[in-house]
């Protein structure tokens, strides 16, 4: 079993979306607006933009340019990284967007954990965060991930930034809740009815 102290929960929002860039595949064209982590203790976001009212909550804020810092002295500290579809998105625009190469030694190292991944591996089924933590937890996401890049092209830079935030503890708690108990909860759409889904993360 993890040890829970060693993993930080990533997430990032972009200011743009794969349509505006011809697709996923370039990586390195996403412009980053926020990265959130959580440790399960601990929030930090990454933003250049001023967010006053969020950084009232008590989360940490730093700017953009001090995350790579970070991440590389969680990865010499043996630290992994979570998150839901992280190996095909997140990790990806961190090192081709934003020039985070010890991005590639989690990769080569397999530092972190990818619940997307995992489910898909050992459920053969896709299952959105939303699903996940609505039927394990009965929580929420604060919005879809397609109006993020909206409002932040209105100048919403707090409510990207607590949207993001909040991702960042829903994983990290359906994470925790499959370490504990043993499974997750979901609605397969494949199937059309409520399923446990063993976990061993």
């Amino acid at each position: 079993m993890v040890n829970k102290m060693s993993v930080l929960a990533i997430d990032l929002e972009t200011k743009n979306m794969s349509y505006d860039i011809g697709g996923f595949s370039n990586t390195h064209m996403f412009q980053v607006s926020t990265v959130a982590t959580w440790n399960g203790n601990t929030g930090t976001v990454y933003v250049d933009e001023p967010v006053e009212s969020f950084a009232k909550s008590g989360h940490i804020v730093k700017s953009l340019s001090e995350l790579k810092y970070d991440l590389d002295e969680h990865f010499v500290n043996g630290g992994l990284l979570l998150g839901h579809n992280i190996k095909a998105f997140d990790l990806p625009i961190l090192r081709d967007s934003m020039d985070i190469y010890c991005i590639n030694k989690y990769i080569k190292e397999e530092q972190f954990i990818d619940t997307s991944k995992i489910l898909l591996k050992e459920h053969g089924e896709r299952f959105q965060l939303k699903n996940l933590v609505k039927c394990t937890m009965n929580d929420f996401k604060l919005m879809d991930s397609a109006d993020a890049p909206k409002l932040w092209k209105m100048g919403q830079y707090d409510e990207v930034v607590e949207y993001c935030m909040k991702d960042t503890q829903l994983v990290y708690d359906l994470w925790k809740y499959g370490q504990e108990n043993g499974i997750v909860k979901a609605f397969s759409l494949e199937d059309g009815e409520y399923k446990d889904l063993e976990v061993k993360w």
